[in-house]
């Protein structure tokens, strides 16, 4: 797998969030830009924007998991690739709950008196989740 430029990752995620790609498809496109192939799969990450519609579980993350599966996801049925990637995902719920003290957008989000401050809090959420997942995919290829 190809080395992945966190810094570079961070701010092509802030430039498209604020582009006007969802939380979940800026975190996404981001990392694929750098280790993707071919065309980015965009639209399957749409719905998972603003904690999946309805305020679940946060885009960025929902993103950033999905971009894991790039270094770390099976191809076919193979239980320890599985388990693998379910270790991943778990630390990197971990390590943004134990940046943001939770998970869910409506937490992460609720504080905000306007758009503008929650699109800039929802930009570091973004950010953050890029470096995050660069971090565990750096791990993966060591």
């Amino acid at each position: 797998m190809k080395a992945i430029d966190a810094h570079k990752a961070a701010e092509k995620a802030d430039e498209l969030f604020h582009s006007g790609w969802n939380c979940a498809e800026s975190v996404f496109l981001a990392i694929h830009e750098q280790i993707g192939e071919g065309e980015a799969p965009v639209q399957l990450l749409t719905a998972l924007g603003g904690g999946m519609g309805s305020k679940r579980t946060c885009g960025a993350l929902s993103g950033a998991v999905v971009a894991l599966g790039l270094a770390c996801g099976r191809t076919t049925p193979d239980d320890a690739a599985k388990k693998a990637a379910y270790a991943k995902a778990n630390e990197l719920c971990k390590a943004f709950r134990e940046r943001f003290h939770s998970i869910d957008c409506w937490e992460l989000t609720s504080g905000y008196e306007n758009e503008q401050d929650r699109k800039r809090g929802c930009a570091a959420l973004v950010t953050t989740a890029v470096e995050l997942v660069c971090e565990l995919m750096a791990e993966q290829r060591d």
